[in-house]
């Protein structure tokens, strides 16, 4: 065989490998770098792209992140540009009560006041007292009542679900009435 064809062949397989390794040694540096700076920890809540989920193991060249669904996503780490860490600081919650245009304002305003003075040592995770922000839209341009409050990461639902339950039933005991939502599968 002559050695210009085992010359042309070594090359060829050395670019071959080279563009191979390419992938894994961007995976083990980024991996490196994830692992040195502490940017997420097992256990943290984060988002990388679309995927959203608890971190359950850190690798060099993979990050294993569960989705609220049970979904285990493996994400080689050269694919981690940005990381959105939701478990390293306080966290806001909002609350949004859809109310009607003739609604009695003073009186909402005054029912949640009272709720947040019975909740407030109910609820040791929130972080700063709840604010009324009133009457605002939301994002769908729907009137709505917002109050607004810090908690401690990873407690933000817990704490939304048990001030807007609160919230709605004391609402409902002295007869305010809320917008309700629509089935459009129900009969009318």
């Amino acid at each position: 065989m002559p050695v210009g064809t085992l010359i042309a062949g070594a090359g060829i397989f050395s670019i071959a490998l080279g563009l191979g390794a390419q992938g894994f040694v961007s995976d083990v540096v980024t991996g490196f770098f994830i692992l040195l700076e502490q940017q997420i920890d097992v256990g943290d809540v984060i988002q990388i792209g679309t995927i959203k989920g608890t971190v359950t193991a850190l690798g060099i060249r993979t990050t294993q992140v569960t989705s609220s669904d049970g979904t285990l996503n493996f994400i080689p780490n050269h694919n981690i540009t940005i990381v959105s860490n939701f478990s390293r600081n306080n966290m806001r919650v909002q609350i949004d009560i859809r109310i009607d245009s003739k609604a009695p304002l003073q009186e909402i305003n005054e029912t949640v006041e009272q709720v947040n003075e019975q909740l407030i040592d109910k609820y040791p995770e929130v972080k700063s007292e709840p604010e009324i922000v009133g009457t605002t839209m939301n994002e769908n341009n729907q009137l709505v009542f917002r109050i607004t409050m810090t908690a401690a990461s990873g407690t933000q639902e817990t704490v939304r679900s048990g001030y807007l339950a609160a919230y709605l039933n004391e609402l409902r005991n002295k007869n305010i009435t809320l917008m309700q939502s629509i089935n459009k599968n129900q009969d009318q």
